[in-house]
């Protein structure tokens, strides 16, 4: 299992990218940034073969097959901001 971070729009799911890779600073400001456009960022934690299938989908550009696969095999699915002030909520 191994946890991720992704951008869904209204095509699908658009960006898809390891949570380790993130840098943290970076997931603090796309909790509390207003995002141009009707987009979301999503934090899910996946087993790793399911973590492939998304990645090739995402890749070749097939973003509403990808966002479909996540909803079906995420163990878990929390939008970053609620992921964000949960873990704040844990750290005080």
């Amino acid at each position: 299992m191994r946890a991720f971070v992704g951008e869904i729009d209204h095509t699908g799911l658009r960006r898809f990218i390891p949570e380790d890779q993130v840098a943290r600073n970076e997931l603090h400001r796309l909790t509390r940034r207003r995002h141009p456009g009707p987009s979301a960022f999503v934090w899910t934690l996946l087993a790793d073969e399911d973590a492939e299938d998304l990645r090739v989908d995402v890749g070749t550009g097939r973003h509403a097959e990808a966002y479909s696969l996540l909803l079906n095999r995420a163990v878990e699915l929390i939008s970053l901001r609620d992921a964000a002030s949960g873990c704040a909520r844990a750290e005080s």
